[in-house]
């Protein structure tokens, strides 16, 4: 009988178990179909005090798009890209701080320009909520590189850093630093939207080219060179790193320290569970 009794219990008990758990999955909402070429996820948009709000925005061939707060797919600001930006490959990215006072991340957008490879990149930064331009690099002897945001020199003000190339030859480059005039957050620490991996620069390169990527939290991060059969060639990184932003420069090398030919490779960075993979081109 007590053996019994405890089985009952044991019956019951997990019963209950199992009720609790299915009332704490309840779908809350479901997109409409997406296809598989459109990007969509969710991203911190507008500031409320030291909080992020987050919406879903959609990157298609033609725009990019923040949809209305809340579960829902109506768009409330639409960027159209230009034909230089759909040649980059619509590569629209959040600074993670507002820029204008309107509590809204800013985001920058690189650009292609030329009828052939190596093609000469810019960048513009807008404010997606007017699509108006806040600042732009786009001079035609100059590669640019992605630009970021945060309190270089420890003055209380927020600067905007890239580097800019030689073009065509990247024979030589200069680092330029511009006062942005918006007070920093404490700490310097900017507010970081989720793992990043930015196109390598310059690209096409030869002989090396440099790869910038975000870390989050303290991981171990990893990051490799594959060629177009998918076969690793080369580990750069696979270390444990603390959070901020990282540049690496590869040489064109395999691991066994020989040089590689010219061609289309692959670069990807693992850290906890996010990978991310760019493709990059070596001319010689």
């Amino acid at each position: 009988m007590f053996k019994k009794i405890n089985v009952i219990l044991l019956i019951t008990l997990i019963m209950g178990i199992n009720s609790y758990i299915s009332a704490q999955w309840n779908n809350e909402w479901s997109s409409p179909q997406i296809p598989s070429g459109v990007v969509s996820g969710w991203l911190n948009f507008q500031q409320s005090g030291s909080e992020w709000q987050s919406r879903m925005y959609v990157i298609d061939s033609l725009s990019f798009s923040i949809m209305q707060a809340g579960y829902t797919f109506t768009p409330q600001y639409v960027y159209s890209f230009t034909s230089q930006e759909r040649l980059a490959g619509n590569q629209i990215y959040s600074l993670g701080t507002d820029l204008n006072g309107d509590n809204i991340t800013e985001f920058y957008i690189l650009g292609y320009e030329g009828a052939t490879s190596p093609f000469r990149q810019t960048f513009k930064i807008i404010d997606i909520t007017s699509n108006n331009v806040l600042f732009e690099k786009n001079e035609a002897s100059y590669y640019y590189t992605a630009p970021s945001v945060w309190d270089i020199d420890n003055d209380g003000v927020l600067e905007l850093v890239y580097t800019k190339y030689d073009y065509p030859n990247f024979a030589n480059y200069s680092l330029e630093v511009f006062n942005t005039g918006v007070t920093s957050i404490s700490n310097n620490e900017m507010p970081q939207l989720k793992f990043e991996l930015e196109q390598n620069y310059p690209n096409p390169f030869n002989p090396s080219t440099t790869i910038s990527y975000t870390v989050n939290q303290s991981e171990n991060v990893v990051l490799e060179i594959f060629d177009i059969k998918g076969e690793r060639i080369k580990t750069l990184i696979n270390d444990f790193q603390k959070p901020g932003e990282y540049n690496v420069t590869w040489d064109g090398t395999s691991n066994s320290g020989g040089k590689l030919a010219s061609g289309v490779y692959f670069y990807s960075v693992r850290t906890g569970n996010s990978v991310a993979t760019k493709k990059m081109l070596m001319l010689k």
